[in-house]
């Protein structure tokens, strides 16, 4: 049977080489009616090899990532060569459950941002995720996010991490800055030494350092004077967890706590509404990002 593609399903290829995978219900929410219509296009690029279709277990929704031929559709769209594309061209089903559940939770996130802003006044100047980078030599990956401070609390420690994503809005001509983590409820808050805790004083840390200038290069050259660490976690509970935590744990600088931002949920309907909340406790006040 000869299947036409049609200039939505081009879309749809370069939506999933955009957010490296997308499972059925977040490729509804960007380009379809109802989950049955894109279930059958996407069954349709999948037989045409366009797309590669995989289960996870732990994920009930059947998940999707480009095949080779489909990069030479993006390709072709983006009006670039294969070979630029060459980091998506074998994309493979992860194995690690809690790897594609993250990572779907950013592309969640993403996905709500963006429909947010085409129902707002905030224009989205780009997103940045996590897992663009370049190939070193050694045939390592050197992610683009990557970034090492001092620590502001041990000057002779480096702090290095990974942010699971960094985004910019604008608003009146002016422009702001964002880095997102997206929580799953699986590391310890209270450890100084790691997890949540080491997260939060790279952030305060590259606060202070001013690191976090070098993006005005990825969003046309923005002026950032400051930005916001949004955590979306997913508990009320887990949330106060980590606002007492922050709390009191002794940072120099205070008034630098009030820049980490955290919610439990959000959608596209509530991405600008406050539902954000300071992750020092004696704020009460519930902030909003648009």
């Amino acid at each position: 049977m000869f299947v036409k593609v049609t200039e939505r399903d081009v879309l749809v290829l370069v939506e999933v080489y955009k957010y490296r995978y997308l499972s059925v219900s977040q490729v509804e929410r960007l380009h379809f009616p109802s989950k049955r219509t894109a279930y059958r296009r996407l069954q349709a690029l999948t037989t045409l090899g366009y797309l590669n279709a995989f289960f996870v277990p732990g994920i009930s929704e059947r998940v999707y990532c480009l095949d080779k031929p489909g990069t030479e559709v993006v390709a072709g769209e983006l009006q670039v060569s294969p070979d630029a594309l060459n980091y998506y061209r074998n994309a493979k089903a992860p194995k690690d459950y809690y790897f594609l559940r993250h990572f779907l939770g950013i592309n969640d996130f993403r996905i709500n941002l963006f429909l947010a802003c085409q129902e707002s006044s905030l224009k989205l100047l780009g997103f940045i995720p996590e897992y663009i980078g370049e190939k070193t030599t050694e045939g390592t990956l050197k992610k683009y996010l990557r970034d090492t401070v001092c620590d502001m609390t041990d000057k002779t420690r480096e702090l290095s991490h990974t942010p699971d994503g960094v985004f910019a809005l604008e608003k009146g001509g002016n422009a702001a800055l964002f880095f997102v983590e997206i929580d799953r409820g699986t590391e310890n808050v209270n450890v100084a030494e790691k997890g949540f805790l080491k997260a939060v004083a790279f952030y305060l840390s590259y606060w202070v350092d001013g690191k976090y200038k070098r993006y005005q290069q990825d969003f046309s050259g923005r002026e950032f004077k400051t930005f916001r660490t949004l955590i979306v976690t997913n508990s009320l509970k887990r949330l106060q967890n980590m606002r007492e935590a922050v709390t009191e744990f002794p940072f120099p600088n205070k008034q630098a706590k009030r820049f980490l931002w955290g919610t439990t949920d959000v959608t596209k309907d509530t991405m600008f509404f406050p539902v954000w909340q300071s992750l020092d406790v004696t704020d009460e006040t519930l902030y909003k990002i648009g």
